[in-house]
């Protein structure tokens, strides 16, 4: 198994290989002048990787949402808002054509009532990052997506997202598929104990803090590059697979 762990106070993370601890650099080609998308980075998951992102010093950092709602998650940072529906190709196109992104990171949730975003929205934004050059995708998914998961609760959710995660992987980006578990979504510290696998089939835990250590540290890293990858926090408790 590889893992690659968080780190609080340096812009490296390491890779346990046959029990060995390997450092790996930081990435020479990520700076603070790449221009970055979030799309959702007003919800619960999306707002933690926007701050761990202005943390590091990038400085050109763009938020999208569906509503102006749950701003005040990012309050006082130097962030560009913007207003769309991944879902309308329209949207995404425009959001694209104002701008260009070094790096887009997906972070969005289905919230309610609301359409399922994660297929069609994926689509989309995979089409218009491909068209504007982005050089990397980073894509939060979830343990167990894909035509037919296990899970019935979720099970229209996981569907939806297997699809997303395969339009990325196939979309000829540079991506990144970060899939999660359990994430624990209240006010839990960051452990600085999780770290990515390459073990797609564990279900475990993590913070959204620690998931937004492991995906800023993943921005333009070649160690994270064209890779499905599994979020994971030991210290938090019991892991089946």
């Amino acid at each position: 198994m590889i893992s690659f762990s968080t780190h609080k106070y340096a812009k490296r993370f390491f890779t346990k290989l046959c029990l060995a601890l390997v450092i790996i650099s930081p990435n020479v080609f990520a700076d603070s002048d790449e221009t970055i998308l979030v799309i959702g980075g007003t919800g619960r998951v999306g707002s933690e990787i926007v701050k761990a992102l202005h943390r590091e010093g990038y400085k050109n950092i763009s938020v999208l949402s569906r509503s102006n709602n749950n701003r005040s998650r990012l309050k006082d940072l130097d962030i560009k808002y913007l207003q769309g529906d991944i879902l309308s190709e329209k949207d995404v196109k425009q959001i694209f054509s104002g701008d260009s992104y070094n790096v887009v990171i997906n972070a969005v949730a289905k919230v309610g009532e609301s359409l399922n975003p994660h297929a069609i929205g994926q689509v989309n934004l995979s089409k218009w990052s491909k068209i504007n050059d982005s050089k990397h995708f980073i894509l939060i998914g979830s343990v167990g997506s894909g035509p037919d998961p296990q899970d019935s609760i979720w099970r229209e959710i996981l569907i939806a997202k297997g699809l997303a995660e395969q339009s990325l992987i196939h979309s000829g980006l540079n991506y990144t598929i970060i899939k999660t578990g359990i994430i624990v979504y209240d006010d839990t510290p960051a452990t600085n104990k999780a770290f990515l696998s390459d073990n797609i089939d564990i279900v475990g835990k993590v913070t959204r803090k620690d998931l937004a250590l492991l995906t800023v540290n993943c921005v333009l890293n070649n160690s994270c590059m064209n890779s499905v990858l599994n979020a994971i926090d030991e210290s938090l408790g019991s892991i089946s697979n």
